[in-house]
């Protein structure tokens, strides 16, 4: 066994196996197969619809008219031989019948009608048309023959079944032999023998009979038959022609419409997708706008209304001291209404933080209002959320944790954010009053927006807002805001 030195050994047995198959016809043999395949289909793939459509009912017409006029011309001459036939085994009958009365009762032939059996075919007309005749016993023994058969051979069972059961056989044969001039043709024909009168077989006689005529006769009915074959499948495929053409008329001006609708379709979309685009970015601004809005209320109220009543209580007169204290309590009151009412719609400066932040924010400044705690769990959230977005999310905060200030008395206040599937959802949840008052000591603060006013907020952003029992006591209020990647980017001047 060799060696493997340097790797020699097997470079030498891989360049041998190369060569094998380069000798062999291997090499690119499923390659240019491929190839070939390949190409067919791409210049299958050039031509029209029309074209396609009418090579495909040309091969299927004409392999259809191909199989019908074989199997007509076939059937045709099968008809015609047997014909022949029978009319030739009557023929027979009448003729042999009567030299073969012997077989009624034993199984060979005297002398005496063989020669008259040959006297007929030599002395008659059937000569003409007969040009071999054998005859066999009923137990398909071979008694009698024209030619140089040999005596005794035996017929074969299957056809010997058929001719006793009163068939009669017929099959072409050519110029097989030599008594038979070229290009003669005659018909092998196997009929039972009956006694003259009755139905009693007395043998069976095989003869050849030309068919000069017969092929004549057929070779016509071809001609005319294919010749009508032709024309119906010529007519056919003029009217499969005409059709395709028309189908593939009306396909392609409606495959045209159909690219010019879609065009227009597509062009739609885009705009549509626009002017979807822009209303967003309107509707953000508008939420913005609408924060911006609130802010000055709140700052005007705090530079206008408030410094007016502070400087009125300032100079308000010392007598009498009863419509003073009046006047201070009444004041007071109005400042502290329009101080809650500024503090509500100014939000602190929230424009450059997170999302989380943002929350934050809102929770740490409920805590610092009420004086209660808040438990948070705060996901994990985007780093940057449109404006509109942030501002809408404090607010749900800020107006949720209020409520459940108001109705729960801040008893197990929970603000919980998660983030999946560019949506924003916040859940804020309170344990219900349970049977307390709420702290007398601590201010009450008033909703600023209202759960009304809070799901119009939320509406106007594409979000959904819902307020569900909990089975333990309290409200469920949960925000759901969709956040579109590409307007994070988003911001309002």
């Amino acid at each position: 066994m060799p060696t493997a030195v340097d790797g020699k050994v097997e470079e030498e047995s891989a360049a041998k196996d190369r060569a094998a198959a380069s000798t062999l016809g291997w090499a690119g043999y499923g390659p240019r197969s491929v190839r070939f395949l390949d190409g067919l289909r791409a210049r299958w793939a050039v031509q029209s619809l029309e074209r396609r459509f009418t090579i495909a009912a040309s091969l299927v017409v004409g392999l259809s008219m191909l199989t019908l006029g074989y199997w007509v011309e076939r059937r045709i001459r099968i008809g015609w031989e047997q014909g022949m036939a029978e009319i030739g085994a009557h023929y027979l009958q009448a003729l042999l019948a009567p030299h073969v009365l012997e077989l009624e009762h034993a199984d060979t032939l005297s002398e005496d009608s063989k020669n008259r059996i040959k006297a007929q075919i030599t002395d008659s007309r059937l000569g003409q048309r007969v040009t071999k005749i054998k005859i066999w016993s009923r137990t398909g023994k071979l008694i009698y023959s024209t030619d140089k058969a040999k005596e005794g051979a035996q017929l074969q069972p299957s056809r010997l079944e058929q001719l006793s059961r009163g068939q009669v056989v017929v099959s072409p044969h050519g110029n097989s032999h030599d008594d038979e001039e070229p290009g003669q043709h005659s018909l092998e024909t196997y009929a039972p023998i009956h006694k003259p009168g009755t139905n009693t077989i007395l043998g069976f006689g095989e003869f050849y009979e030309v068919s000069l005529s017969l092929d004549r006769e057929i070779q016509q009915l071809r001609y005319a038959t294919w010749f009508l074959i032709l024309n119906v499948a010529i007519i056919i495929g003029f009217l499969l022609y005409l059709t395709i053409r028309r189908a593939s008329h009306i396909i392609s001006s409606q495959q045209a419409e159909l690219e010019a609708n879609l065009a227009r379709a597509s062009a739609l979309a885009k705009r549509n997708n626009t002017l979807r685009r822009a209303a967003d970015r309107a509707r953000l601004d508008a939420a913005v706008s609408n924060e911006i809005y609130l802010a000055r209320i709140g700052a005007d109220l705090h530079d206008g209304p408030i410094q007016m009543l502070s400087l009125l209580m300032l100079r308000l007169p010392d007598e009498p001291a009863e419509l003073r204290g009046q006047l201070e309590r009444l004041i007071q009151q109005t400042l502290a209404e329009l101080r809650n009412l500024s503090a509500g719609l100014v939000l602190p400066e929230i424009r450059d933080l997170s999302p989380s932040d943002t929350i934050e924010a809102a929770i740490k400044r409920h805590e610092q209002q009420t004086g209660t705690g808040v438990m948070r769990s705060i996901g994990i959230l985007p780093d940057q959320m449109p404006e509109a977005i942030r501002f809408c999310a404090f607010r749900v905060v800020q107006e949720a944790l209020m409520n459940a200030y108001k109705h729960a008395h801040g008893r197990g206040q929970h603000v919980a954010t998660r983030f999946a599937a560019e949506t924003l959802e916040i859940l804020v949840s309170d344990d219900g009053p349970g049977g307390e008052a709420a702290p007398p000591d601590v201010p009450q603060p008033r909703p600023r927006l209202g759960l009304r006013g809070l799901e119009t907020r939320v509406k106007a952003l594409r979000g959904s807002l819902t307020i569900t029992q909990q089975p333990q006591g309290g409200l469920l209020l949960t925000v759901s805001l969709p956040v579109r990647r590409r307007s994070l980017r988003t911001k309002v001047e």
